[in-house]
């Protein structure tokens, strides 16, 4: 049986689709994805959140993933979360990562030459939170193979990485991608909480210990 394709993660693919398929190919589209160098110059500084939502023009077939993504892994999320944190979640993440790509420009030439776009670090957004998030959850990957959420979660997150590498892609692409998957992971996991409840753990057992230790004035006999 076939999930449910939840409202906002259905909008994210038709929004991507739509733009991806009307203006990968021209002007208009190359000015929405995103060009590094240029925003540095103040060229399109917009491009950070545009570049979501279209592929460039050869990679137009990555819509698919988007599909399989936003269609089988973002229903559980949007279910739990609600439509408007999930779409704040994933979109958030994907500009945080193309931020990352101009912020490396200014220090590495590479990737200030190199134009990026497309809404794979959205989809990787929803992976990652997918694995933290429902990470036990027994799946059967086509029915044969079965696996975890977790499990499910890093195989996607390592061909992400690896895959465009070896099909010869520079490796500039892979930055937003990445930089997404670590902001998801620190936004769903919020380590910092378990770091501050321990700290206070440890603040509550320090007075434990010192509500047993009482002072004792000293006798002014004893000084003589």
């Amino acid at each position: 049986m076939l999930p449910r394709f939840r409202r906002g993660a259905f909008s994210l693919l038709l929004v991507t689709a739509l733009l991806t398929a009307l203006l990968a190919d021209q002007p208009m589209g190359q000015r929405l994805l995103l060009d590094p160098g240029g925003v540095l110059r103040g060229q399109g500084v917009w491009q950070p959140f545009t570049a979501n939502f279209i592929f460039p023009d050869g990679r137009v077939g990555l819509v698919l993933g988007t599909l399989i993504v936003q269609w089988f892994l973002a229903g559980p999320l949007e279910d739990f979360w609600g439509t408007r944190k999930y779409l704040t979640l994933v979109i958030g993440c994907g500009i945080a990562g193309y931020g990352a790509s101009v912020l490396l420009a200014m220090a590495v030439p590479a990737v200030a030459a190199v134009p990026v776009g497309g809404s794979t670090p959205m989809d990787l957004a929803a992976v990652v939170a997918f694995g933290a998030f429902m990470g036990t959850r027994p799946l059967s990957l086509a029915g044969v193979l079965p696996m975890s959420g977790r499990t499910l979660a890093i195989l996607i997150a390592v061909l992400a990485v690896v895959s465009p590498l070896a099909r010869g892609a520079e490796w500039p692409v892979v930055v937003p991608g990445a930089v997404s998957m670590l902001v998801a992971l620190l936004v769903v996991t919020q380590p910092w909480r378990r770091l501050r409840k321990s700290g206070k753990v440890g603040g509550r057992g320090r007075k434990k210990r010192a509500a047993h230790l009482r002072v004792i004035r000293p006798d002014d006999e004893l000084l003589n």
